[in-house]
């Protein structure tokens, strides 16, 4: 039998719809759905029902820092914006950091498992590399590493240390924010142990720029 390419029309009310409108319903519905289980689960039975995913991943991650001897490697994703400001957009998000506003921080990325900010800690259980981790992530003002260069194009520098329940630091980010000609500038860095697989640097790129595009996006509404 040959094989042929599937076609499909969808007719509502009259008004053919094409395959984009049904996928666009789709993931505004999955969305909808996700956001009701996160509420329903809480935050105390998500560390019980991921407890087995966060000891494997715990497992994966505690060796790299020494098996990197102490070498560290970013990945970065780059971002611009117009219709908001820097000041308005670091009002908003850190407001909602600052507020434990577990909603706006859940909404951002799907795989935000957990996101509790309410003592000054980021707890925080979301995918890194291939299943959920747990980390504790605080903010500080600017970078640690030895070889950051500040840019005068992003004049405000927040940086952040992640670290596993025993203590163990296995990320470093530094989030740059500023205003140039193109709107909002935002530069993500990531900095994981070298060792760590090649996924873990390449999906945490694309994780910043989900949670990123959806808080802008969330910032813009609100304003």
């Amino acid at each position: 039998m040959t094989s042929s390419a599937l076609t499909v029309r969808t007719v509502i009310d009259g008004t053919e719809h094409p395959r984009d409108d049904i996928r666009r319903w789709e993931l505004h519905r999955a969305r909808t759905a996700l956001a009701l289980l996160k509420d329903r689960i809480g935050d105390d039975a998500m560390r019980a029902l991921l407890a087995e995913d966060v000891a494997a991943a715990d497992r994966a991650m505690a060796p790299l820092p020494q098996a990197s001897g102490g070498a560290w490697r970013s990945a970065v994703t780059e971002m611009t914006a117009t219709g908001i400001t820097a000041g308005e957009f670091l009002a908003w998000w850190q407001g909602r950091l600052a507020g434990g506003d577990r909603t706006a921080l859940l909404a951002a990325n799907p795989e935000h498992y957990l996101a509790d900010s309410a003592d000054g800690v980021v707890e925080i259980i979301e995918t890194i590399g291939s299943g959920p981790l747990r980390f504790f992530l605080t903010f500080h003002d600017g970078d640690t590493a030895p070889d950051d260069t500040p840019d005068s194009a992003y004049p405000v520098r927040i940086g952040g240390t992640g670290r596993l329940a025993d203590g163990t630091e296995v990320a470093r980010v530094l989030h740059e924010f500023g205003d140039g000609p193109d709107g909002l500038r935002i530069r993500l860095t990531i900095r994981f142990p070298a060792a760590a697989p090649e996924h873990v640097f390449t999906g945490h790129q694309w994780h910043f720029a989900c949670e990123f595009l959806n808080w802008l996006e969330a910032a813009h509404a609100a304003r």
